[in-house]
């Protein structure tokens, strides 16, 4: 069985951006290999629908992870 995992945004400067897997039977088996850090926020999508890591995988199928983006600042509203 073969996986496609496809990284953007700024996991590009942690994992390649395509990455094809064997044998993955779920998205965090596949997510596994890339050796990402635990704490990250991550969007996933396989076959570009939202999934979570217990999502099972078939043949075929392509993961994108996204870095989940927070942060700025807060512009006060005038009176």
């Amino acid at each position: 069985m073969s996986i496609t995992l496809r990284v953007g945004g700024s996991l590009k400067r942690l994992a390649k951006p395509i990455t094809f897997i064997d044998n993955a039977r779920t998205v965090g088996e596949a997510v596994a290999h890339l050796d990402l850090p635990e704490e990250m926020g991550l969007v996933i999508l396989v076959n570009g629908k939202l999934a979570h890591w217990d999502t099972p995988l078939s043949d075929g199928d392509e993961i994108q992870l996204t870095p989940v983006i927070s942060g700025g600042r807060r512009i006060k509203e005038s009176a």
